[in-house]
């Protein structure tokens, strides 16, 4: 009789362990897996970001060796596509915002061409270039003789209407037609081409 009751009573501890045993992993290896699968996630994006930047990489190389005339096509292309992004002092790319000289850089990067700064450094870019043969994709520069405040991309120039695509404080990215402007036309200082050097 004593025999049985020690039987049953291990009998009892060998279930209950059992069943501690069978229940803790389920839950523990649920939060392994959940967090593996996390893991898995964050590295399926981490290649999917990786791949787009090797694909704008092998865009901005293969943009080199197209004609200027195409290559200014799309320079004012990509411009175009950030229309109404907002204005951010020092900003230098689409998800913080722009400022002038930041719009400029990041489109002329998109398309193969480096150059970066402030907008009194990017008049240091290129040739300078007579208003009435500004082309698009030319920079022209804004400000007074005692400094460059402002760098904008020629978007059109034709029968001596000049729009201009930039990054402006009031209105974020937007064209303006600079010939029809007062305030541009006070303020216009000349323009450089940095495509064709």
């Amino acid at each position: 009789m004593k025999n049985w009751r020690v039987f049953v009573f291990y009998l009892m501890v060998v279930a209950i362990i059992m069943h501690m045993v069978s229940c803790t992993p389920t839950r523990r290896s649920e939060g392994r897996y959940s967090s593996a699968q996390k893991h898995r996630k964050s590295d399926h994006k981490t290649k999917e970001n990786k791949q787009y930047v090797y694909k704008e990489r092998k865009e901005k190389k293969s943009n080199n060796t197209l004609s200027p005339s195409t290559q200014r096509d799309e320079i004012i292309l990509t411009a175009l596509k950030y229309t109404g992004q907002p204005y951010r002092s020092g900003g230098k790319n689409p998800e913080t915002g722009f400022d002038c000289s930041g719009f400029t850089s990041f489109v002329f990067n998109q398309n193969g061409i480096d150059i970066s700064g402030p907008s009194n450094k990017q008049a240091l870019l290129g040739k300078p270039k007579e208003t009435q043969n500004l082309q698009p994709g030319d920079l022209v520069f804004f400000g007074n003789e005692e400094r460059i405040s402002h760098v904008a991309i020629v978007s059109s120039n034709r029968q001596k209407e000049i729009e201009v695509i930039h990054a402006t404080t009031s209105a974020g990215v937007k064209v303006d037609n600079i010939s029809n402007s007062d305030y541009w036309q006070s303020r216009f200082l000349f323009g450089v081409d940095v495509i064709q050097k």
